[in-house]
């Protein structure tokens, strides 16, 4: 078997289910994964602006202490900036994670709250980093990174009393590091959580992908079960998604398929049959010339010339059919009717001399003129072969409906017996022959009327009769003629 025919080896790579759950997979990691940055970014905006507020907070309620509050002892205003940092620093309770000192001259003044509950920060000692970093910073604020307690945020405001020269600072300093830490905690379980939700996603899309494709297997089956023996298998179609539109296609092409396999067997099938009797004939001639007087060789000369005759007539029918499905079968360019009718009528007559021109449309419709001329001689020999006598044979044409339906008929009109209403569907059928009168010459290859339906059918029309026994037949084409309305006719026509 040549490599183009194997089927492929389906695989975990290229299924279809797989590459389904990969991306709806994919889908859920990337969604979950933009969740939890934005939440973690989220939150710890919100951790640091809560920082910045306490700081401010904590500088403008001693900036209004400094500026309203009076000493508790003297109902005065303070005399020292120590001492109004000692009040002011023993009426507040800090926030966990918050420092509030004072300094003056370089010395802190913090209280020791570490011993009433292990929540409260011990005192800044007054050599650490951050203590350096608040008192000598060019800048009333920052962020000073600590590398054992992180971030921390702070802020000073100097004051300094009416009478007293002494530089005086009151700092706040707030921890974000437990902020911080609590953040990343609830991040870890979101996406413990987010791990879960792809789990349940994968299994989702697992569920998902083995409805989709369902359908698509059965397909692939009914397809791999086909063969030349058996072309009756069909796909089951449920529902009216895409899906199901698929099914209805591929068992509609199954369809052609068969009807086309049928109809090649039945051609291939009569094609031999109808080869073999001429063959045959051929051979027995040939058998009898050795042994035959001299006028019986001219006889079996003359009837094996004439069966080839009909052979070759035969084959050439047949290479006909077998290129009327293709594009090019025929080529439409604008004709002049009246004067195709006239040129048939005269080809015709070169046959033998009976067509006469009873009816003649005007106009120009696009057809493929050689291909319509072919058809109607075709016509006309086929009743040549059941007229009696030397009775005329009509030709004519003519227009039928109008716009878009116009239709543009081409016919020939013999005065035989007529075919009978069961077999008039059968006429144009591939090697049917009907019974010649008796002054035929021969009778044809049954593939003519075939020829002249496949040259209706490709321009887009049709091959009918219109027969009554004891009458006589109408053998014609109807071929698409719509009517081209000039613009400006419409308009006047409006106006």
């Amino acid at each position: 078997m040549p490599p183009a025919s194997r089927t492929p080896k389906l695989g975990a790579a290229n299924s279809l289910r797989w590459r389904i759950i990969f991306w709806i997979t994919c889908v859920v990691l990337v969604a979950m994964g933009t969740v939890i940055l934005i939440t973690r970014s989220v939150l710890q905006s919100q951790v640091t602006d809560s920082a910045n507020q306490s700081v401010e907070q904590e500088i403008d309620e001693f900036t209004q202490f400094a500026a309203d509050g009076t000493d508790p002892l003297t109902a005065a205003p303070f005399a020292t900036p120590q001492r109004l940092i000692e009040v002011y620093l023993s009426r507040q309770i800090p926030d966990d994670d918050e420092i509030l000192l004072g300094a003056v001259d370089g010395q802190l003044i913090q209280p020791d709250l570490s011993q009433l509950s292990g929540r409260f920060r011990g005192p800044l000692a007054s050599d650490s980093a951050l203590a350096g970093e608040i008192l000598r910073s060019p800048t009333p604020s920052g962020v000073f990174s600590d590398p054992v307690d992180g971030a921390v945020h702070w802020g000073r405001v100097q004051f300094q009393s009416p009478d007293n020269n002494q530089e005086a600072y009151f700092a706040v300093a707030v921890h974000t590091h437990p902020a911080r830490e609590m953040v990343d905690r609830e991040v870890a379980t979101l996406a413990l959580i987010g791990s879960g939700g792809v789990v349940a996603a994968f299994l989702i899309a697992w569920l998902i992908a083995g409805q989709i494709i369902a359908p698509i297997r059965n397909l692939r089956q009914v397809a791999a079960s086909i063969s030349n023996s058996d072309l009756s298998q069909r796909v089951p179609v449920e529902g009216g998604d895409e899906l199901a539109q698929l099914a209805l296609t591929f068992n509609s092409m199954l369809d052609r398929i068969e009807a086309a396999y049928r109809e090649q067997r039945q051609f291939v099938d009569d094609a031999g049959h109808e080869l073999r009797t001429p063959i045959t004939v051929v051979r027995g001639q040939l058998e009898l010339l050795g042994s035959s007087t001299p006028e019986e060789q001219a006889r079996s000369v003359e009837l094996s010339t004439a069966e080839l005759d009909r052979m070759a007539r035969m084959v050439n029918d047949m290479l006909t059919l077998a290129v009327a499905d293709s594009a090019g079968f025929v080529t439409p360019t604008p004709v002049e009717v009246a004067e195709l009718t006239l040129d048939i009528e005269e080809k015709a007559n070169t046959i033998i001399q009976r067509a006469q021109v009873v009816a003649v449309a005007e106009g120009e419709v696009p057809l493929d003129e050689q291909r319509v001329t072919e058809a109607v001689l075709e016509l006309y020999r086929n009743a040549l072969k059941y007229v009696e006598g030397d009775s005329d044979i009509d030709l004519g044409s003519e227009f039928k409906g109008c716009g878009e339906e116009r239709m543009f008929r081409i016919w020939v009109r013999d005065r035989g017996p007529g075919v009978p209403v069961e077999m008039q569907e059968a006429v144009f059928g591939r090697f049917h022959r009907g019974e010649p009168s008796a002054s035929a010459r021969a009778s044809g290859s049954g593939l003519g009327l075939s020829i002249v339906k496949a040259i209706a059918e490709a321009h887009g029309g049709r091959a009918y009769l219109d027969s009554t026994v004891g009458l006589g037949s109408i053998f014609g084409l109807e071929l698409p003629a719509p009517e081209i309305v000039d613009p400006q006719d419409e308009e006047s026509v409006g106006a």
